[in-house]
């Protein structure tokens, strides 16, 4: 149900098509899934389906166009990055575990897998989710390093697309800055940020459409809870430098922003070239 709300809401306002794609296990009469024979399992399994997918293509508004598709696949992920590749899909939207009680994302085992493993976008869904969209705002969760220029160019070209405001933040964890070197840093982020923003969308910066900004915090959480919110809202985060061949690695700083965002979340895969950082002002005052 989460998942199919955010699918819905990224999709409001847009000519997007829907996908609305389950997942079966491979039938096979050695692998112990199906306790009955397997015709009479199959079809009890297939009926299952049909009602689920009718359900499902029910919720989706009137004014998104969607269809359903079922798919059979050694595992739930593998199911699901087949159907993302024979549709040529934009991004997988999935939703939180079950068991998110004290978190808004708790990544479960097919999340966990593609975002490890998907050559596309994964926008996940926070528990409950139910806003209808559409996006207004597209904040992106950038730094300095190798790869920041080519999400942050991802958030564009969405911005661009969506007609809708893009905000650029940037996150000053405190206790790993010393006190006397935050402005600089902070100077430094937003001059990377804005430099990157003017060579893909200057209309977009100059217009006031587009922001970059810093937000301070004595964690990297603390930081994030601080950032203005607001419905309408979804975040963009790059993948570890970890990932190789354009795909996702969620590292470990992305892991402790899902545990704090109240937003849908997408993570963009690494681009296979990815952009040279700039100097840092250290470096640059060593050369």
């Amino acid at each position: 149900h989460d998942a199919l709300a955010l699918a819905s809401f990224l999709a409001k306002g847009t000519d997007t098509e829907l996908i609305v794609a389950m997942i079966t296990p491979e039938t096979s009469p050695y692998s112990g899934t199906h306790p009955l024979p397997l015709d009479d399992a199959d079809s009890i399994i297939g009926k299952q389906i049909d009602t689920w997918m009718s359900e499902a293509l029910a919720q989706v508004p009137a004014d998104i166009a969607a269809k359903g598709v079922v798919r059979s696949a050694s595992s739930e992920a593998q199911g699901l990055l087949d159907v993302a590749s024979e549709f040529g899909a934009v991004a997988i939207a999935i939703g939180a575990a079950t068991t998110a009680l004290l978190r808004q994302f708790t990544v479960g085992t097919v999340a966990s897998t593609l975002l490890h493993a998907s050559p596309v976008p994964v926008a996940l869904a926070p528990a409950g989710f139910a806003e209808e969209g559409p996006v207004t705002r597209i904040t992106t969760l950038f730094g300095t390093r190798s790869g920041a220029a080519a999400l942050i160019g991802t958030s564009v070209e969405s911005a661009l697309q969506r007609d809708v405001q893009l905000r650029l933040l940037s996150l000053v964890q405190l206790d790993r800055v010393p006190p006397s070197q935050v402005q600089e840093v902070e100077e430094f982020v937003r001059e990377f940020g804005g430099a990157v923003l003017a060579g893909r969308a200057e209309a977009l910066l100059e217009s006031g459409k587009a922001t970059v900004e810093t937000v301070e915090g004595e964690s990297l959480e603390a930081a994030l809870e601080r950032a203005n919110w607001k419905s309408g809202d979804v975040a963009f985060v790059g993948s570890s430098r970890l990932a190789q061949g354009g795909r996702i690695f969620l590292g470990a700083r992305a892991q402790r922003l899902l545990r704090v965002l109240t937003v849908p979340i997408i993570v963009v895969p690494r681009a296979a070239q990815p952009a040279e950082p700039p100097k840092t002002p250290e470096q640059a005052t060593q050369q």
